[in-house]
This record gives C-alpha cells, structure tokens and sequence, in this order.
C-alpha cells in the first residue's frame, strides 16, 4: 500500500468515526430532552388515595400493610424498592405489575388501578406529588427514571 492510498484509508476511517460519534451524540442529547424528572412530581394525590385503597384489597395480604413484604413477597418500600428500581424506568415498574400482578390474576384490574398502585408506590418512597395526573401510557412512563434525589 503507497502512502496515498494509506493517507486516503486513514482519512475514510476518521470520517466513518466522526459520523458515528456526531450521530450517537445526537442520539443521547434527543434522548435526554425527552426524559421527565421524577422528583418533580408526577402524578397526584387523588392517584395515590386511589392506589391506597386498591392496594389494601389487592395486594397488602401479600406485601403486608406496610408494604415490607413477607416470605415470596418484596418489600416494596424502602432499600428493598430502591435496589430493584433505582436506574430502571417507571414503564419497568407499571409493566411488572400490570402483566404480574396480582399473582392469583395477573392484568386482572384497570389501566387506571395500575397507574393509581404505581403512585401509591412512588409516594410512599418518598417521590413527591404533584398537578398532574400519572399516565398510563407505557412510552410516557418510560421517558421517566426512578431516581435517588438529587
């Protein structure tokens, strides 16, 4: 090989490179631009009294009233949520539980009971409230990451 055409595949290979690094960085900021911040309040507090009440006929003779968890079942608060959720999306969690739970008859209640469990969670893990109301449209819920407090 001459050093033109080394010159020339050097020159191909760093234009590749720079194709790939501009479009994957394009890639990451539109990703960011679509993520929702969680601690700024996501879903409300008539969800959560709504969530309440369905987890105590649903789920709190498996999670326990305090949401602790006992025997099979996770605590869903606390380390016990934060080791499993933290760094996942809030679609991860609504998934789980819709496609999962209750373990008797999973998918068994509403969209909307689903979305209510998933604020009940949130709030009861210290995420805040807020003026609107929590989606359960499963691609709205994945722009939002369960996160530590900033």
């Amino acid at each position: 090989m001459n050093k033109r055409s080394l010159k020339l595949a050097v020159s191909w290979l760093l234009a590749i490179g720079l194709a790939i690094f501009v479009f994957s960085s394009t890639q990451r900021l539109e990703a960011q631009d679509t993520v929702v911040d969680i601690w700024q309040g996501i879903y409300t507090d008539d969800q959560v009294t709504r969530g309440a009440s369905t987890y105590q006929t649903e789920c709190a003779s498996c999670h326990r009233e305090d949401l602790t968890g006992q025997d099979m079942s996770p605590s869903l608060v606390g380390i016990g949520f934060s080791f499993k959720w933290e760094g996942r999306n809030l679609q991860e969690l609504y998934a789980s539980m819709r496609y999962g739970m209750p373990q008797s008859a999973p998918g068994s209640l509403s969209n909307s009971a689903y979305v209510d469990l998933t604020a009940f969670l949130l709030s009861r893990n210290g995420y805040p409230a807020g003026n609107a109301e929590l989606s359960a449209d499963e691609n709205e819920l994945a722009k939002i990451e369960i996160s530590r407090q900033p």
